[in-house]
C-alpha cells in the first residue's frame, strides 16, 4: 500500500535542510547537511542518508550516519560544521560526496561504493600542482555531463545584512574536474552574477547568494541557486556548463513570497537551498523551511513544478502534500505540523535569522524532547499560537468526513474555526475548547463538500495555545 507524502516528506523529528534528490537505481536518495532540533546553531549533526522507493515517496527508509564529523579528523568547534553536501557517480561507478567544513577553505572529497555510504575521505578538490583554489569552496554542487565531462560549481555573495561575512567575498564559480574526480581541469570560471552588483544583466533582485545546484535537462544547463532574497531558490539557464547564463526566475519560495504577484510571507522564513529531480514525469524542486522560530532548525519539503515547452520553470506553491502526487486524504488523523502556512501580525516582518530566536513572540513549529530520549518518541507541535493565527494545509480530497478532533492545550477558553479557503469565507467547522495546562482532545461537526480543498485553521482566544493534531472522520 502506497503511504501518504506529505511535508516534510521524513519524519518531523528529522532535520535534513540543503536537500540534493539523486536517483541511483529503483530508488531516491536525499543528501544534506544536518540540524539538530532546538539548536542555535546550523548543521551541527553528521550526514546521513534517507531514501524512498521511487513508486512510494511516502515511505522513507533511514540508511544511517553517512559520514561523521569524526571522518574529517576535525570537531565541529575544530572544522565548523558539516555544510550543504552533494553527491554523484564518478565513472569507476562509485558515490562521491563533496562538501565544505566552515572553518576551512576546500573543497573535500569522500567516496564509497554505494549511495547510501558509509563514505570515506578521499581528498581536496586542488589544482594539478596541489594547491587549492584561493576563494572558499562553499555549497559544492556536482554534474556530471552526458559525455562524461565533470563540472564543480561554488560560491557565496553575502548581502549587506551579513557583514561579517563580506571579508569571504563575493562569487559564483564554476570548474572543470579530471575523471578522478578531484584534479581542477579548468577554472575558475565566473557563472553567475553576485547579489549587488546586478544592474543591466536580467538577475536584478535575484543576484546569486549561495546554494549551488547544477542539472542538465535536453540539452540546456539549468543552474539552481538560493537568490539575495535567501528564501527563494531560483534558477538561470545556458547553452554550456559554465558561461552564458541567463535569469530564469524563481522555483520555489519557503514563505511563497513572488507566487502569482505575493508579496505577503505565507510562514516564518529563512535561506533555503536544494535541487530538481524528475519522478515519473514530474519535475519536483526540493527545498527546506524553518522551524522552532529560528533559521538553523531547518526540515526538507519538496513540490512538484512545472517546466514548460519553451524551458521555463513556473513557480511552484508550498504544500502539506508535496511528493504525495495529489491531494491527502480528507479522514485521518494529521500532525498540526504539516500546516504548510503559518501567518500572525508577528510573522513575516523580517526573515528568522540565527541572532534573535523568535520561540518566546511567534508561532512556530516545535519539537518537545521525550524522556525516553528517543527522538522518534518526541512531541512535535505548533507552539505559542495566538488570537489571529491561520494554519494553512493544502491539500485535501475532502467529502466523506463529518466530525473533527482537535488535541491542545491552552491557558485560556477559545475556538478554532476552519475555513475551505485563506481568505476565511466558506467556514466548515468550529470547534470550541476549555483551559487546560493538560492536552485535551475537543471535538465539533465537519462539513465540506466532495472536492478537492485546502483547509484553514482560525484561532480565536485571548490566551496562548499549543496545537498537536487534527483528526477528520
Amino acid at each position: 500500500m502506497k503511504h501518504p507524502a506529505m511535508n516534510p516528506y521524513l519524519p518531523l523529528w528529522e532535520y535534513v535542510p540543503d536537500g540534493e534528490p539523486r536517483i541511483w537505481g529503483d530508488r531516491l536518495y536525499v543528501y544534506g547537511s544536518h540540524d539538530v532540533a532546538g539548536s542555535t546553531q546550523f548543521c551541527e549533526g553528521d550526514y546521513v542518508v534517507w531514501s524512498a522507493p521511487l513508486d512510494d515517496l511516502g515511505s522513507w527508509k533511514y540508511e544511517g550516519i553517512s559520514y561523521p564529523y569524526t571522518a574529517t579528523t576535525a570537531s565541529l568547534e575544530e572544522g565548523g560544521n558539516l555544510a550543504a553536501p552533494d553527491c554523484v557517480q564518478g565513472p569507476d561507478g562509485r558515490y562521491y560526496l563533496y562538501y565544505n567544513r566552515g572553518k576551512y577553505d576546500p573543497c573535500e572529497v569522500a567516496v564509497s561504493d554505494t549511495p547510501q555510504g558509509p563514505f570515506t575521505y578521499l581528498c581536496n578538490v586542488t589544482f594539478p600542482d596541489g594547491t587549492i583554489p584561493a576563494t572558499k569552496m562553499f555549497d559544492p554542487g556536482v554534474l556530471v555531463d552526458d559525455d562524461g565531462r565533470i563540472y564543480l560549481y561554488i560560491g557565496f555573495c553575502p548581502t549587506l545584512d551579513f557583514p561579517w561575512a563580506l571579508k569571504l567575498g563575493k562569487y559564483s564559480l564554476g570548474f572543470e574536474l579530471e575523471p578522478d574526480m578531484h584534479t581542477i581541469k579548468a577554472g575558475p570560471f565566473e557563472v553567475l552574477p553576485g547579489c549587488q552588483a546586478t544592474a543591466g544583466t536580467g538577475f536584478e533582485g535575484h543576484g546569486f547568494y549561495e546554494a549551488s545546484s547544477p542539472r542538465k535537462i535536453g540539452k540546456r544547463y539549468y543552474l539552481v541557486y538560493s537568490s539575495e532574497q535567501s528564501h527563494d531558490l531560483c534558477y538561470a539557464v545556458s547553452d554550456q556548463p559554465l558561461t552564458g547564463y541567463r535569469y530564469g526566475g524563481i522555483l520555489v519560495s519557503n514563505a511563497d513570497i513572488g507566487r502569482n504577484g505575493n508579496t505577503t510571507p505565507k510562514a516564518p522564513y529563512g535561506n533555503t537551498h536544494g535541487g530538481l529531480v524528475r519522478l515519473g514525469g514530474q519535475w519536483y524542486i526540493f527545498y527546506h523551511r524553518q522551524t522552532h522560530g529560528i533559521e538553523c532548525c531547518r526540515q526538507g519539503c519538496a513540490e512538484p513544478v512545472v517546466l514548460d515547452a519553451e524551458g521555463h520553470f513556473h513557480q511552484a506553491e508550498i504544500t502539506s502534500c508535496g511528493l504525495n502526487g495529489g491531494p491527502l486524504p480528507g479522514t485521518g488523523s494529521y500532525n498540526a505540523c504539516y500546516a504548510c502556512n503559518l501567518t500572525h501580525e508577528t510573522i513575516g516582518k523580517e526573515r528568522l535569522t540565527i541572532r534573535k530566536c523568535a520561540r518566546d513572540t511567534q508561532p512556530h513549529i516545535f519539537e518537545e524532547p521525550a524522556s525516553s530520549g528517543k527522538r522518534e518518541d518526541s512531541l512535535h507541535y505548533i507552539s505559542n499560537m495566538q488570537d489571529g493565527t491561520l494554519a494553512g494545509f493544502k491539500y485535501f480530497a475532502l467529502g466523506d468526513a463529518s466530525r473533527l478532533t482537535l488535541r491542545l492545550r491552552a491557558s485560556a477558553p477559545g475556538s478554532m474555526a476552519v475555513y475551505l479557503d485563506e481568505a476565511c469565507t466558506r467556514k466548515s467547522a468550529e470547534v470550541t475548547f476549555p483551559a487546560s495546562t493538560d492536552w485535551q482532545e475537543v471535538q465539533g461537526s465537519f462539513s465540506a463538500p466532495a472536492g478537492t480543498f485546502p483547509l484553514f485553521f482560525r484561532l480565536n482566544c485571548t490566551g496562548r495555545v499549543d496545537w498537536e493534531s487534527f483528526i477528520l472522520t
